[in-house]
């Protein structure tokens, strides 16, 4: 009988112990098997986190309608895929029109290069089967420099990078002359301006392409685009050639200055949204300085988000206007313009 009993008491609690320690044996043995986590970032934010830009942040609001804030960038890239998003038309601005310089060719005549103004851009849609697109060439007010861009396709990393050229004129007497027989083998093959040359980065696409000539014909603006492919742009930029000093420059301030002010006065954070500035052209009444649009993309019409003007040594940005677009843009440089004759 008390054998009985010990042997009962040896089941009840010794047992349980055996069979804990031939468990956690048995789990040491085994191979530990380390399921892949999922990656749970969205595309938009792989891809900033791999050009260093900064994650996207709650927008903050008031005083504003809802409607016509700004989206996110994630919304942004699904409306860019919808082919049923509403295009939008950039407002023209208000500038005194030059009149055409009639010549006895029918099929050219020299024109005022930014007509409309901003309006001129680089035609990139056959750059992947042409490798290379070019700008038409802009002539200087006193007609002793040119200027052209080209734009180059990188199949091996589906990007581009872009360049600006410059030619100087020996006889500047007649513009059409100029413009029409100009080579670019007279030029210097050394770009004076150059972007996205520094470095790789796969589907980035990045052009360049005049805007016009300063009124003294010492300084040339251009603007500088950067997206992901031909139709999406994540941001423009404005650039400075001085033929003075030899150098560029490329103009931030005003984008700075535009998020500072509806930060403070809207509360509304546009960092990080998409935006974006549409350069026009050079101040009719301040000839040192050049106007900008600035635009939020929003679901359903574009928010407008005022003109700007800014100098070309950026010492001081102005906002010109909240809600009009109204401004003068002086027209200076020259260009070749195609007359379609009816038949």
């Amino acid at each position: 009988m008390k054998f009985k009993l010990f042997f009962i008491f040896i089941c009840v609690f010794f047992l349980p112990l055996l069979t804990l320690a031939d468990d956690e044996l048995s789990e040491v043995n085994q191979p530990q098997i380390t399921l892949k986590q999922k990656d749970e970032r969205t595309l938009n934010e792989k891809f900033r986190e791999k050009l260093h830009l900064p994650k996207t942040k709650k927008i903050y609001y008031h005083n504003i309608d809802k409607s016509h804030l700004p989206v996110y960038m994630d919304d942004y890239y699904k409306m860019a895929a919808d082919k049923k998003r509403k295009d939008f038309v950039i407002p023209k601005p208000d500038f005194t029109p030059v009149g055409d310089i009639i010549l006895p060719d029918p099929q050219f005549r020299v024109v005022r290069y930014n007509t409309p103004p901003g309006q001129r851009n680089i035609d990139l849609s056959k750059i992947v089967s042409n490798r290379t697109a070019a700008s038409a060439g802009i002539l200087s007010p006193d007609k002793t420099k040119m200027v052209y861009t080209k734009c180059f396709f990188y199949p091996r990393f589906s990007q581009t990078s872009s360049a600006a050229y410059f030619i100087p004129i020996a006889n500047p007497d007649d513009a059409y002359d100029v413009l029409y027989s100009t080579n670019v083998m007279q030029g210097n093959p050394n770009p004076i301006v150059s972007v996205g040359m520094d470095d790789f980065v796969d589907f980035r696409f990045v052009s360049l392409f005049p805007i016009d000539w300063s009124k003294d014909s010492s300084k040339i603006a251009f603007k500088e685009k950067i997206g992901s492919n031909l139709e999406e742009t994540w941001q423009t930029n404005v650039i400075i050639y001085d033929f003075k000093s030899k150098s560029w420059k490329r103009l931030t301030a005003v984008r700075e200055a535009i998020i500072y002010w509806w930060r403070e006065n809207k509360n509304v954070d546009l960092k990080d949204y998409m935006w974006d500035i549409f350069p026009v052209g050079w101040d009719k009444n301040n000839p040192e300085r050049l106007i900008v649009y600035a635009y939020a993309f929003t679901k359903d019409l574009p928010l407008f988000l005022g003109t700007w003007s800014i100098d070309y040594n950026e010492e001081k940005s102005m906002l010109v206007s909240i809600d009009s677009t109204s401004v003068q843009i002086d027209l200076n440089g020259f260009g070749l313009k195609e007359i379609k004759l009816a038949h």
